[in-house]
């Protein structure tokens, strides 16, 4: 399980993302919501797009499978310090996942992502999944429109894994905007790639405000070959 790096983001990371997350409108359509006494009120349809990298504080997400088993998922990704990474001094994020099942833990994740600033450029990330080192290299990068708009998509990245020197597989990050209420609409950071001949495919999902705040409200991914929607 690769959370922290489909994401980038970050996360993700590199940032730090299908549709599986929060309380995103998947069909992307622009229905109404409520308001208090008055009517109805239109989605968001636009709102600023959040500053790279994604920081995320302690996030818990919960899911529960077919069998009735309840996983919990805790998720950080917090600014660190400078480090040297593939011959550059860049900027670092320290990122951390540790998966419950049934209140017992099932995957830990600690990943340190490097990054330059001004403009953001995610460099890769370096870490260990239950304690499997591995180094991800980015190899492009397309930072998100300025505007985000509901029913938008585009490329985010692309990254290659390598394990003691070997490459192991590779990822694509792409992104898809969706309604989701008059104050904010939903960012979902898609992930596609494969691992050790492993086809892997998972989602963060990010409320975004007018103003561009962003808060993780859901995750789609696998655990031990289940895949699991977080709330």
């Amino acid at each position: 399980m690769r959370l922290t790096t489909y994401l980038c983001v970050a996360s993700i990371l590199l940032i730090s993302g299908c549709g599986g997350g929060g309380s995103s409108n998947a069909s992307g359509s622009d229905s109404t919501t409520s308001g208090n006494g008055s009517g109805t009120q239109p989605n968001l349809k636009s709102a600023t797009a959040p500053s790279q990298p994604m920081s995320v504080s302690s996030t818990t997400l919960t899911a529960t499978d077919s069998s009735g088993n309840t996983y919990t998922a805790t998720y950080s990704s917090t600014p660190g310090g400078m480090a040297m990474f593939n011959g550059q001094n860049a900027d670092t994020s320290q990122i951390s996942l540790t998966v419950w099942r049934n209140g017992t833990v099932v995957s830990t994740e600690v990943d340190t992502a490097y990054y330059l600033l001004n403009p953001y450029s995610p460099l890769g990330l370096a870490g260990t999944t239950n304690a499997a080192a591995w180094t991800a290299y980015v190899t492009s990068f397309t930072p998100f429109p300025s505007t985000l708009t509901v029913g938008a998509s585009g490329p985010v990245l692309s990254g290659t894994y390598y394990v003691d020197g070997v490459e192991v597989g590779g990822l694509t990050e792409t992104y898809t905007v969706t309604a989701d209420s008059p104050t904010a609409l939903a960012l979902n950071i898609n992930a596609t790639g494969s691992i050790n001949g492993t086809q892997v495919a998972e989602t963060l999902t990010f409320s975004i405000t007018n103003g561009g705040a962003s808060t993780l409200v859901g995750a789609q991914i696998t655990v031990n070959g289940t895949t699991l929607t977080f709330q």
